[in-house]
């Protein structure tokens, strides 16, 4: 290949890859309030959170649910789950995020999954509001899988998150 067009194709990578940005445009989201009591309802998860300002950082705590009716009432055991919080301008474009990683553990569809995320913007983006975003992936079974027993456990997986654009 021509050096030329070597030099080309990475300047024309770069410059693709510098105008990509992580979005938020497919996902819901809420407009972020502080100190009041709010619900999201996504596909599979339900998220109460509460939102406050601490050390120039916003905290947002809560429980995420499973929606009744879109999780089954089998899948009982957290076999893989993480959950993000995006947090993102009037267009969509993320401005700060946070992930919690959970270990396997036993699911209760009433009472949830407790999150606390810690969300630093580096800048606010364009005037306008703040919105709130949730993303998570998640593989849930009937029971707690051990490897190596042979059982064939059946698997709800669901996901949904940011995407670059």
């Amino acid at each position: 290949m021509h050096p030329r067009l070597k030099t080309a194709l990475v300047l024309l990578t770069l410059l693709v890859v510098s105008c990509a940005h992580l979005s938020v445009v497919h996902l819901d989201k809420k407009p972020w309030t502080l100190g009041q009591q709010e619900t999201l309802a996504m596909r599979y998860w339900e998220f109460t959170y509460t939102s406050r300002l601490e050390d120039n950082r916003l905290i947002v705590t809560g429980t995420a649910k499973p929606v009744a009716g879109a999780v089954p009432e089998w899948a009982t055991w957290i076999q893989d789950l993480w959950m993000q919080i995006y947090l993102s301008d009037d267009n969509s474009r993320v401005l700060a995020k946070d992930l919690r990683l959970y270990l396997p553990t036993a699911l209760d569809h009433d009472k949830g999954v407790p999150f606390e995320f810690h969300l630093t913007p580096e800048s606010l983006g364009s005037s306008g509001p703040l919105y709130i975003s949730f993303g998570y992936r998640m593989e849930l079974t009937a029971e707690k899988s051990t490897q190596g027993t042979g059982n064939k456990a059946e698997v709800f997986f669901a996901s949904q998150g940011a995407l670059f654009q």
